[in-house]
């Protein structure tokens, strides 16, 4: 019996052998297949519940990165135990009992294998959008009681950015149950070294001198944050029904123990949003102040936020542009009549922001703006004094545009110029054109006067912090230095002495040499004949000096160049000393005479041959008589009245003109020539 079992089995054997290699073969190869196209990004999109993760990581920076790479760890033990788990799902989406929420985990051994992102951790701080991150403190540390994971930051799925860098997590641990001056890390933890930017209104925002000067953000920023990050009870019902699971969502610790440290969930899943930004700009003038006072100081916040004023387009105030709220500037506590305390503003409180450089700032603007309102206020008064002694119908067309001029003055005053200067000025201006157009349409008796507002503010950037430089006055290196001459008289701009605001502060002027650039240009040579006229830009006839006649002709046929006599700054040879040139007396042709001919021998008596030199041998001498020149002759006399000039007693004519007498004993005249 047994050999007939035995038999049949080897009959069968034969037989199945073949089918069961067969069997295996199909099934092994099926595996593989299957396996391999599984693997492939374009399967994972046959469901159509994938198709929108599919088109997110089809566009992000991972879309040559299969998915498997991050969706499988690493390991042929993940790898198998996923494979199943995907054929599961398979067989689960075409039976109809799929989840329409799938949900994956990603493990960080997935991002940090070798050839992805395996130095992640060692690379230090990086730069995100200007902030600071270490990948190392948030993955190696627990935070908040928490054990982050990549997908912590770096969402598993946000439509359109996969894998991209969920900036709410970030708010949510820094911010949420955290005093609004107290982010975890503090500002500077995240913003170490804040750029110099410019707002999209052109406000120049320069954050790494507001470091330098040691400026609290929140002299600035003071509200960053929108939203509470707290969770909804709805949330948790979305994925749990049992009851002893929805009374422990006050548990905090064991909640995030769970659904972070366990099982990678994104904050963002159960938390609402934390927003971080600056609060954008409003659009109207309902400042912080109307908390607290209402339908008061209505001039004042519209003189900040620009706008109220007649021919003047909306002009924000710079600090209302970078949302800087009233009680910034006005934080000086006060006690006034019928007020328990009110806020003002001091130079202090420019100082606590800005540093000493703006010192004199405030009080410059209100010096300024409270002198062009005494320029313009009289001339619109004084027309609207005109306009009341013409006839009514030119009457009614004056009065409503003195009524628009008026309105900008007292605007100005009482709204505080100092709130907004590019706008005041504006207004002030305004209201002289007003003017000029009421007393012209209206035929007014009265001739408007010239009213200099000195250079427009809008225009130069310089002016909404110096205002009113154009009128003071200083020193450069020892000199004394007169805006108005340079600025309003010669036109100059302030960039043509001063360094750009990159480098604010900066003179371009290495001394006062470099204003003879300006002052006293270099002359060149034979030059002069462009203004002088005559042969070289030399007169024709002889000149008169305090010397004697002067021909320049002689000098120019010479080649004698007009500087050599004409020097700077001053131009004037009045004060040249002929003997430079002129040394060789007693020679033919070089003798005084060559020049002071006819009347100037005939006053001079000759004795003992004296030379001219011996006398006039200095500036004063050539010009006036003096006690040295007298005594060349009357040497006897050198006793006489010692150090009192001679001409305290004795007439002397001014020298070169005539013959002098010297009064004798007893009253009678005794002729001296001289």
């Amino acid at each position: 019996m047994w050999p007939t079992i035995r038999r049949r089995i080897a009959q069968w054997g034969i037989v199945l052998l073949p089918i069961v290699i067969l069997a295996v073969i199909l099934i092994s190869v099926g595996t593989v297949g299957f396996v391999e196209v599984s693997s492939q990004p374009w399967f994972c999109k046959s469901c159509h519940i994938m198709k929108p993760y599919y088109q997110s990581w089809s566009t992000s920076s991972h879309r040559d990165v299969p998915c498997i790479k991050c969706h499988i760890p690493p390991g042929v033990k993940s790898e198998v135990s996923q494979k199943i788990q995907a054929a599961n799902m398979v067989v689960k989406y075409f039976t109809g009992a799929y989840d329409t929420r799938p949900w994956a985990e990603i493990s960080d051994a997935s991002c940090l294998r070798s050839g992805c992102h395996a130095s992640r951790l060692i690379e230090g701080a990086v730069d995100f959008h200007g902030v600071r991150f270490d990948h190392a403190r948030h993955l190696g540390e627990i935070r908040r009681g928490m054990q982050l994971h990549c997908t912590s930051c770096h969402s598993q799925i946000v439509q359109g950015t996969h894998i991209a860098v969920t900036e709410g997590t970030c708010f949510l641990c820094h911010f949420k149950d955290r005093p609004a001056d107290q982010p975890l890390g503090g500002c500077t933890g995240c913003h170490p070294s804040p750029p110099r930017v410019t707002s999209p209104e052109g406000f120049v925002i320069d954050h790494p001198q507001f470091v330098r000067d040691r400026i609290d953000c929140l002299s600035c920023h003071n509200k960053v944050t929108h939203g509470t990050g707290n969770v909804d009870e709805a949330r948790c019902v979305s994925c749990h029904n049992e009851p002893e699971r929805l009374a422990k969502i006050n548990e905090t610790t064991l909640l995030h123990t769970v659904h972070v440290t366990q099982h990678n969930i994104a904050c963002i899943q159960c938390h609402t949003p934390i927003e971080h930004r600056i609060v954008s700009l409003t659009t109207t003038v309902e400042l912080d102040c109307r908390s607290c006072h209402k339908s008061v100081h209505v001039d004042q916040q519209k003189m900040f936020a620009g706008i109220g004023g007649h021919g003047v387009e909306r002009t924000p105030s710079s600090m209302y542009k970078a949302r800087v709220s009233c009680v910034a500037c006005h934080d000086q506590a006060r006690s006034l009549p019928g007020h328990d305390t009110v806020n003002v503003a001091s130079e202090s409180s420019c100082l606590s922001c800005h540093g000493i450089k703006y010192a004199n700032v405030l009080p410059g603007w209100q010096k300024e703006m409270k002198r062009k309102v005494g320029l313009v206020a009289p001339v619109v008064s004084a027309a609207r004094s005109a306009a009341a002694t013409v006839p009514l119908a030119r009457r009614n067309v004056a009065d409503s545009l003195l009524g628009l001029a008026q309105s900008n003055v007292e605007f100005v005053r009482e709204g505080k110029g100092a709130h907004n200067v590019v706008y005041a000025d504006q207004l002030l201006r305004a209201a002289l054109r007003l003017v000029r157009q009421a007393v012209q349409e209206g035929r007014l008796p009265y001739r408007m006067p010239t009213v200099d507002l000195g250079p427009q503010v809008s225009e130069t950037m310089c002016l909404q912090c110096h205002l009113g430089i154009e009128q003071q006055k200083g020193t450069f290196q020892g000199a004394s230095f007169d805006h108005t001459a340079h600025v309003l008289r010669a036109g100059l701009q302030c960039g043509d002495c001063h360094t750009p605001f990159s480098n604010h502060g900066g003179i371009t002027l290495a001394s006062t040499a470099s204003c003879n650039a300006c002052h006293h240009p270099v002359v060149q040579p034979r030059n002069c004949a462009t203004c002088h006229e005559g042969p070289g830009g030399a007169p024709s006839q002889p000149i008169t000096l305090p010397q004697g006649t002067f021909p320049h002709g002689p000098h120019i046929e010479a080649n004698l160049a007009c500087t050599a006599c004409h020097t700077a700054p001053m131009m004037s040879a009045r004060d040249l000393q002929c003997d430079n040139c002129h040394a060789q007396h007693h020679q033919p042709t070089v003798t005084c005479l060559n020049c002071h001919r006819g009347g100037v021998l005939a006053l001079h008596d000759r004795q003992n041959h004296v030379l001219c030199a011996q006398c006039h041998t200095s500036v004063p001498a050539l010009t006036h008589w003096t006690r040295q020149v007298c005594t060349v002759c009357h040497a006897d006399k050198t006793d006489h009245n010692p150090g009192r000039p001679c001409n305290v007693c004795h007439r002397v004519p001014a020298m070169g003109t005539t013959r002098a007498a010297v009064p004798a004993g007893g009253g009678e005249e005794s002729p001296q020539f001289h």
